[in-house]
């Protein structure tokens, strides 16, 4: 098993498994809403690897970097003895919402928006926690799935009308190695 082999089959899954499964706000071009009555669109999260490109970097069919959700390898671990490998895996989980959207355009700007992170990031835990492996990666049961809002230095960002948070689980698999078939993915 390739690191990156394990990124794709995670990143696919959090796809299907994740996103498909609810469609949130997207913001305007200027991010900046304003008090009166507008339209807004929503769409399921976009689902990137590693890191979530700025908007000048973002494919052309994507338009916008939020909502979405960020697939990062945090740690590995091979155990030789046993030959399994341990893979830790973080999901990054970002939302844009500035308030209440009501019938007829109505628009209430408020610190709620919060709530859209937490529905998606329940989602995303209830979907790790469903599942016993991940693309036949083994969901490590001794380590607890773990989640939280980001945070620096300890204190929680005010970054409104964007929130984040995040996920965490491992997975295990069988060490196996096939050096010549590498360069393949170089």
């Amino acid at each position: 098993m390739s690191i990156t082999n394990i990124l794709d089959d995670v990143t696919e899954w959090a796809r299907q498994n994740i996103c498909s499964k609810i469609a949130l706000k997207i913001p305007p071009k200027d991010t900046d809403p304003n008090d009166e009555a507008y339209e807004y669109k929503t769409a399921q999260p976009v689902v990137f690897t590693m890191y979530v490109p700025t908007e000048d970097k973002l494919p052309k069919n994507i338009p916008a970097a939020f909502p979405s959700l960020c697939v990062r390898f945090m740690e590995g671990v091979d155990d030789l003895a046993t030959m399994t490998g341990t893979i830790g895996i973080q999901l990054l989980l970002s939302t844009w919402s500035p308030g209440a959207h009501g019938a007829n355009g109505q628009f209430e700007r408020n610190g709620e928006g919060w709530r859209d992170a937490w529905n998606f990031t329940n989602l995303a835990v209830a979907a790790v926690e469903s599942v016993t492996n991940i693309c036949g990666y083994e969901i490590d049961r001794s380590v607890p799935v773990k989640y939280g809002p980001l945070t620096e230095q300890e204190a929680i960002p005010d970054f409104y009308p964007f929130w984040f948070t995040w996920v965490t689980f491992q997975l295990t698999y069988p060490l196996l190695r096939n050096i010549e078939n590498t360069q393949e993915f170089l």
